[in-house]
């Protein structure tokens, strides 16, 4: 993403929409339906970051940090990696959906059976790509349009209150088949990246956050920042950053993507739960960022696999 492209975008998520933006997804559980502002919001920001070129973005690392330091929630990163792999198929505009596992489904006569859990932003995309594995040609993928009929979903009440389903698709129409295992892995690893990046861009906004309440905050007549001991905790955090986006950006990091992932996944936990200790109980208030900072690197940091999963990965075991 060039100069031009990042601060176009960063301007579009300014003071009035970011803490719009870092709330949009945000349902309380046992909500069953969605409001009528949050889906405007979400719509809105879409067509907002469509239209500043993010599907087309040369720096697609730099735009997922940008995402992560507003919290966002959204199709946008998922929608990526399909077009990663969908060269060939035009998607224009549309949103789409990953729900691939390496877990067995049914396909016959040009429509797949599958159940897949944890899909994000199922209820608001066009298309999904579904991935299953087989006897014969092992993992598969394809796309699928959403809104048949033939597809159920359920949203999950979890930590996060985000927007993550279970989605099952019985008999479901094939639209078109979305590359090989080998295109699958590229694009996972790239996917990987980007979500290492915006764990960053969530970290790096955290911090910020505690940073701000440490020099309001004041005990003993003075900013709690002025404490030796808290202004050495902020400042390691922010070492703990700068090293990991440097991880994050090098040219050859999806070469060593699962590692990244799983580096980026611990910074963001660490960094969002020294902030709630930071913030003390008033970081538990739902009015505060600081939870809601916490409660999406729970979610977040687990997206596209564990860190214990990432790390043996990397390691070949």
């Amino acid at each position: 993403m060039t100069a031009v492209e990042t601060t176009a975008i960063a301007d579009f998520f300014d003071e009035d929409l970011a803490p719009l933006v870092r709330r949009m997804a945000d349902r309380p559980r046992a909500e069953g339906g969605d409001d009528d502002d949050s889906r405007e919001i979400r719509a809105m920001v879409w067509e907002g970051l469509v239209g500043l070129g993010a599907l087309h973005a040369s720096d697609t690392v730099r735009l997922a940090e940008l995402l992560g330091s507003v919290l966002y929630q959204g199709p946008l990163l998922d929608t990526l990696t399909a077009r990663e792999l969908l060269r060939e198929h035009d998607l224009g505009q549309a949103p789409v959906a990953l729900a691939v596992a390496a877990e067995p489904w049914s396909d016959q006569d040009g429509a797949i059976s599958a159940r897949r859990a944890f899909v994000g932003f199922a209820a608001e995309v066009d298309h999904f790509v579904v991935g299953g594995v087989d006897d014969t040609a092992g993992l598969r993928l394809a796309l699928v349009r959403a809104g048949h009929p033939s597809i159920t979903m359920r949203r999950y009440e979890e930590t996060s209150r985000g927007e993550a389903y279970e989605v099952e698709f019985a008999g479901t129409p094939v639209a078109a088949w979305a590359g090989s295992s080998t295109e699958w892995e590229a694009a996972l690893a790239n996917a990987r990246v980007r979500q290492a990046a915006y764990l960053v861009g969530l970290a790096q906004a955290a911090l910020d956050h505690a940073v701000d309440h440490a020099k309001t905050r004041r005990q003993f007549g003075q900013p709690i920042g002025k404490f030796q001991g808290l202004a050495f905790r902020l400042s390691e955090l922010s070492m703990h950053i700068d090293a990991t986006r440097l991880l994050v950006h090098d040219r050859d990091a999806a070469a060593h993507a699962a590692a990244n992932l799983a580096a980026a996944s611990d910074l963001a936990r660490t960094v969002t739960t020294r902030t709630m200790q930071i913030h003390g109980a008033a970081g538990m208030r739902s009015d505060n960022d600081a939870q809601l900072y916490y409660r999406r690197a729970a979610a977040e940091s687990v997206r596209l696999g564990t860190p214990s999963q990432l790390r043996r990965e990397s390691w070949g075991t």
